[in-house]
């Protein structure tokens, strides 16, 4: 996950933060409310210490990995199998980062082996004070548990399966149990530095993009089980209230000058205002399900070449052009997306139109596509411009090679001029 929505959190949700040009009252006040909630996360993280025992039914959240047992796992990946439970399970290698992360390999008696229950398992959790204040407050890992439970189940692209996915706002407390993609298909984890993404790639990046957009589009669902997934813009606007996210990507400008365009460093200035001219197009509708942080990182290969997408964060609901624009000025080379993007377009309206979306015509495509490439843009100026106390979320490099891309794409589509 890029750090826009949890790097720099909790260095600038507090009262002492400096004030800067998105410092303002109303900034204040959510800084404030946030650390309220802080505030009672520590303490309900405290308390558990004192608290012996480990939990055995799936409604208790472990607080960690290494609370994990045998009774409890079979209570959240056996409840509707009957007769079925784990008898052994293996923990195997791990990260730490905005979750604890650790594979899992399952073992179950004979009625679950028959029944196919999955073995291959990747969990993440929220074991420590500082990783539950970076994923509760931000909603981050309500949205992905919202996500793997609601979502998931009935989506017809590649994502991981979904097996177990929790979390306590009250505690910080959060547990998902994934499926170890690496493991069931062979997936290869894009980077824009490592992993090409060829023609055959990048068009199975606009169906995936299609189909999920279709099948969300003008949902009524934003209405009942997902009113919780917030605007795009809304979502934007509230974090720009917690943290310096204008200033910290100007300096994302000065630190990617050396590969950028001398006419996108020439309208530097105009580049916050086309920013939010794109946020406001979200207001307008029509409605779709975002991702909303599709840059190569996010991606897989399969074993069969297929691309799928993970890491569920940050969705958003809004404008069909974030993704698409996000996905394939970060993932393609400069070359690769002038020669390929007018038939990838027509390629993604295809599929949004046969997911349930509306038949878009050449000039919506390319002004929507034009107009909301400055969401994926400042995502990684501010990654890049992040400051010496903030996180580091992703290498310089990657940063580096995705901003080339991108400060390219604004001035070939001159996105800058899209507004009038």
């Amino acid at each position: 996950m890029t750090p826009v929505s949890v790097g720099a959190w909790y260095r600038y949700s507090t009262p002492t933060a400096p004030r800067d040009e998105e410092g303002s009252v109303a900034s204040e006040l959510t800084r404030k409310h946030v650390l309220g909630h802080a505030g009672s996360i520590v303490f309900r993280a405290v308390c558990e210490r004192f608290r012996p025992g480990r939990p055995r039914v799936a409604h208790d959240i472990p607080r960690s990995v290494e609370q994990l047992t045998t009774s409890w796992l079979t209570s959240a990946l056996c409840g509707a199998t009957s007769r079925a439970h784990v008898v052994d399970f293996e923990l195997g290698d791990g990260s730490d980062g905005t979750t604890s992360r650790r594979a899992i390999t399952v073992t179950y008696n004979e009625t679950g082996q028959l029944a196919g229950l999955p073995t291959d398992l990747f969990t993440k959790a929220t074991p420590t004070i500082a990783h539950r204040l970076l994923t509760v407050p931000t909603g981050v890992a309500s949205m992905e548990a919202l996500f793997y439970n609601t979502i998931r189940p009935g989506l017809r692209i590649a994502a991981p399966l979904g097996y177990y996915a929790a979390c306590d706002r009250r505690s910080g407390r959060s547990m998902f149990l994934l499926e170890d993609v690496s493991k069931t298909r062979g997936c290869t984890f894009g980077d824009s530095t490592k992993v090409y993404i060829d023609r055959s790639r990048a068009e199975d990046i606009v169906r995936v993009l299609g189909t999920l957009h279709g099948t969300f589009w003008n949902s009524a669902r934003f209405e009942s089980d997902l009113r919780g997934i917030k605007n795009a813009e809304t979502w934007q606007l509230e974090v720009n209230k917690l943290i310096r996210f204008r200033s910290r990507s100007m300096i994302g400008i000065d630190r990617a000058a050396h590969l950028s365009p001398a006419e996108f460093l020439r309208r530097r200035d105009d580049l916050w205002p086309a920013f939010l001219g794109s946020l406001a197009r979200h207001r307008q509708g029509p409605m779709t399900l975002l991702h909303s942080d599709v840059h190569s990182r996010n991606w897989y290969v399969d074993s069969a070449g297929r691309m799928g997408l993970y890491d569920w964060q940050c969705i958003t609901k809004g404008h069909w052009g974030l993704d698409l624009a996000y996905a394939l000025t970060s993932s393609l080379t400069v070359e690769d997306r002038r020669a390929w993007e007018g038939d990838l377009l027509r390629q993604y309206a295809a599929h949004l139109e046969a997911a349930g979306g509306p038949a878009l015509s050449q000039g919506e495509l390319m002004i929507g596509y034009r107009q909301q490439i400055f969401h994926g843009l400042f995502f990684w100026l501010f990654t890049l411009g992040a400051g010496l106390l903030e996180p580091t979320m992703q290498p310089p490099e990657v940063s580096l090679a995705n901003l080339e891309r991108m400060t390219n794409a604004v001035v070939d589509l001159e996105a800058l001029d899209s507004f009038g």
